[in-house]
């Protein structure tokens, strides 16, 4: 998992209108929750859009007053309309502790159930593990190309070395659902064969009739 650098200053005015201030200035309140002390700062919005707003995962180390704290994103909160960050809580971490994270999950490849006319559901962006900084990653790969149609990878599917999967073992991770369309084209192939069935049989069917008759 890589770790980036966040430059912050502490907040010395607490309280809705000194957040609006702040949110004004292009500043961030943000809380830093450490082990035993906990810190109210402020961040640039420009900086915490490049952390917030990536495909990727990182760990943080937050700089103020001479003090470094090696963090990760806990809770961001984003206004309903605009979907701008208006505040963000940290969880303080070491290197040599355990921690629980949220890593996002991207599929790699073409599934063969698409191929077959199915549509690939990603049915989990995110899946929470646990493990230390240097064994985490910054992004999950599922290769989907063994996917067939209805078919599904579930949490216990995917290994990671040194990491646990905080998910129960059945959560569905990606799957192939077949379409509509598809479900169609099948019926009416299935349909097609049945009927082509038919026809062959139906000659066999007559000859043996008009056989019997003769032969009375």
């Amino acid at each position: 998992m890589k770790v980036i650098d966040l430059n912050a200053t502490i907040r010395e005015s607490l309280g809705k209108k000194a957040a609006a201030k702040l949110r004004k200035k292009g500043l961030i309140p943000v809380n830093l929750y450490g082990k035993g002390q906990n810190y109210n700062l402020c961040i640039e919005e420009k900086f915490l859009n490049k952390l917030y707003f990536t495909p990727y995962s990182y760990a943080v180390n937050i700089k103020f007053n001479n003090i470094e704290k090696k963090a990760i994103l806990k809770e961001v909160q984003l206004h309903p309309v605009t979907d701008r960050i208006i505040h963000v809580d940290f969880y303080e971490i070491t290197e040599d502790t355990p921690f629980e994270v949220e890593i996002p999950v991207k599929t790699v490849g073409l599934a063969k159930g698409v191929q077959l006319g199915g549509r690939l559901l990603q049915e989990r962006k995110f899946i929470k593990v646990k493990g230390l900084l240097k064994d985490i990653p910054d992004i999950i790969e599922v290769n989907v190309e063994d996917l067939g149609l209805e078919k599904t990878i579930h949490a216990k599917d995917i290994s990671i070395p040194g990491i646990e999967i905080i998910e129960r073992p059945d959560e569905p991770i990606v799957s192939v659902k077949i379409t509509r369309v598809a479900k169609e084209e099948a019926a009416q192939l299935q349909a097609s064969q049945s009927q082509e069935q038919s026809s062959a049989q139906s000659p066999q069917s007559t000859q043996s009739s008009e056989s019997k008759t003769k032969k009375t």
